[in-house]
């Protein structure tokens, strides 16, 4: 028996949340299923799939790093990936990433998944990944060995 559902959602902190919100709901047709302000400030529940939820914070003074900050000097929380919901969903949602001018589309072939960047509002580059079926999580490949895919 799995203890587990997966999870329901990863707090994170915003310089605009109203500018985050319009940015999932745009690019990854989310839906905001709370707002709120409270105790001075703002909290939304952003509904990114059917178990996974964005719980972002505006609070005043508070200073959000904004821009690129490199892989693994972000802090607790490095980025988030995102599960596409089928191989055309993830090609369409690169094309969206790619729309939005928050990606530059290149795909990553890890050997079990497919991986594309983006970057958020607030400058955090982010993932879209579709897991392969059928394809053992064993079939990972090391870093040296991901390959790009050319999707043109």
């Amino acid at each position: 028996m799995a203890l587990l559902d997966g999870i329901h959602h990863v707090a994170t902190l915003t310089a605009d949340i109203d500018r985050l919100i319009d940015f999932y709901r745009r690019v990854f047709d989310a839906q905001v299923t709370l707002d709120m302000e409270e105790e001075g400030l703002r909290h939304v529940f952003i509904e990114v799939g059917p178990t996974t939820t964005l719980h972002a914070f505006q609070i005043p003074g508070i200073e959000v790093p904004q821009g690129d900050i490199p892989i693994f000097q972000r802090g607790r929380l490095d980025h988030v990936a995102l599960h596409a919901s089928s191989e055309e969903a993830f090609h369409e949602l690169r094309r969206r990433v790619m729309a939005e001018g928050v990606s530059d589309g290149m795909v990553i072939d890890m050997g079990n998944l497919l991986n594309v960047g983006f970057t958020d509002p607030d400058g955090v580059t982010h993932e879209v990944v579709w897991v392969k079926p059928g394809v053992p999580i064993e079939s990972g490949r090391r870093r040296a060995e991901w390959t790009t895919v050319d999707m043109e």
